[in-house]
């Protein structure tokens, strides 16, 4: 089925602002960074977004032009559940558990000076808004040393997270082999039988999850009939053309995709397997994802706010992007991380199976992928493990969403982001000296 090209074009600018979800595009690294805002003039509390009742035409944000007008994605991603269906992930009756406080260390980390990509100085303050950073908090030893809600980000909204919403699915997989619901070896028909006949025919759980399963599916955004379009439309993401013939919810998308090379061979990150992942969990707890979020970790950090998933038309949660949660709340979660899946008093999730993702995966396999700027990397379980000295390993998504991760150091770092340009690969080469120095600072 052709998809008419001229209509698609029309979406393009927003598919390559975006990027979808992926963090893999090596064209947006900064020896061809494109020309961006000043980070001054497109402040969210400057802006002036949606205000007035009703907002003048030039400042109303929908779900159609959130995308693809910068800035405007720097208010949607605080209110993504205004624009697009939702379904929430609840904190449950309980009262909060504060987050212990360390001593203030904010400026003396702001001030903190290390080499960036291009031999330039950088100040940790100037790499945080050159991120386009909306909110930061760092915790050290489990105490929060330095927060900051950068340009009028209200501290009580929920951030859309895109792809660190892999790593919540990863996880909750991991758990579920411990505890012998799934198992990595099995055929993902075996759990899904509606992919039979689809490029996943053939690939094991384990293969999904570490992005190993070979699939006919391209993500090429200056190509209007790449698949990723299809994709955004079958999720709901972006705004469907009234003539378009296809596929308009996920679970009647995803079995289109057709095989390509041999499972297990290579690491390519596509969104969909986690949107596979996603089913899997469904399929094999008859819980929504959402739910099983809920359950199993929100209501158990002590979190404050409740967080939210995205859905397609028919109720299917974007399990590969469609999460969002407040700064403190995924603080939470990334100390729960680093405590081997303790925190709040309670075992979250076993200590093997946070073990397991932090082992990492095949490294030769992942530098064959092309992803540069993440040297030594590999890709375990929907999670980025570095292999350095310090163990550090993290959940990412476009735009800048980061949760970091240094057990030797104790050190957990959140950062919610609403860069203009979407792809890690364009704001990664920064960020990796940056959480070096400090780390090193703070050891």
């Amino acid at each position: 089925m052709l998809i008419q090209q001229p209509r698609l074009t029309a979406y393009l600018p927003s598919l390559i602002l975006v990027t979808l979800m992926a963090t893999h595009t090596p064209s947006l690294a900064q020896d061809k960074a494109p020309a961006l805002p000043t980070p001054d003039s497109v402040r969210l509390d400057k802006l002036q977004l949606m205000q007035g009742f009703p907002p003048a035409a030039d400042k109303q944000v929908t779900a159609a032009n959130f995308l693809s007008e910068y800035p405007k994605l720097r208010w949607a991603f605080h209110h993504m559940r205004e624009l697009l269906p939702s379904r929430n992930v609840a904190r449950g009756p309980g009262a909060a558990v504060p987050l212990p406080a360390g001593d203030d260390r904010r400026a003396e980390i702001d001030a903190l000076t290390f080499t960036g990509p291009d031999g330039n100085t950088l100040s940790f303050a100037d790499y945080l808004t050159a991120s386009f950073a909306d909110a930061t908090l760092i915790m050290l030893d489990g105490k929060v040393i330095y927060q900051a809600y950068h340009e009028g980000m209200p501290e009580q909204n929920p951030h859309m997270m895109w792809s660190m919403t892999k790593s919540f699915a990863g996880l909750l997989a991991t758990q579920l082999m411990e505890e012998g619901i799934l198992d990595g070896q099995t055929l993902v028909t075996e759990y899904v039988p509606e992919l039979q006949g689809s490029g996943w025919e053939g690939a094991t759980l384990q293969q999904l999850l570490n992005m190993t399963a070979d699939i006919d599916y391209s993500e090429v955004y200056a190509d209007a009939d790449s698949d990723v379009i299809k994709y955004a439309f079958a999720a709901g993401m972006l705004p469907v053309p009234a003539d378009f013939a296809g596929q308009r919810e996920l679970y009647s998308y995803l079995p289109t995709i057709g095989a390509d090379g041999e499972h297990g061979e290579r690491f390519m990150y596509r969104t969909v397997h986690t949107e596979v992942l996603g089913w899997v969990l469904r399929k094999a707890t008859g819980k929504h994802l959402a739910q099983l979020i809920s359950e199993r970790i929100w209501t158990k950090l002590g979190t404050e706010h409740d967080a939210y998933l995205l859905v397609d038309r028919h109720g299917a949660e974007w399990a590969g992007a469609g999460m969002n949660a407040s700064l403190r709340d995924l603080a939470r979660f990334g100390e729960m991380m680093r405590l081997e899946g303790r925190y709040n008093g309670e075992q979250i999730v076993s200590a093997k199976a946070v073990k397991a993702i932090r082992e990492g995966a095949d490294r030769e396999a992942f530098k064959a992928s092309g992803r540069d700027f993440q040297p030594g990397y590999s890709y375990r379980n929907q999670w980025w493990i570095s292999h350095n000295a310090d163990g550090a390993f993290e959940a990412l998504g476009v735009h800048g969403q980061m949760i970091h991760v240094n057990p030797t150091v104790g050190l957990v770092v959140v950062r919610l982001s609403s860069h203009p340009v979407a792809s890690s690969a364009f704001t990664f080469p920064t960020t990796l000296p940056a959480m070096q120095a400090l780390a090193d600072l703070l050891r």
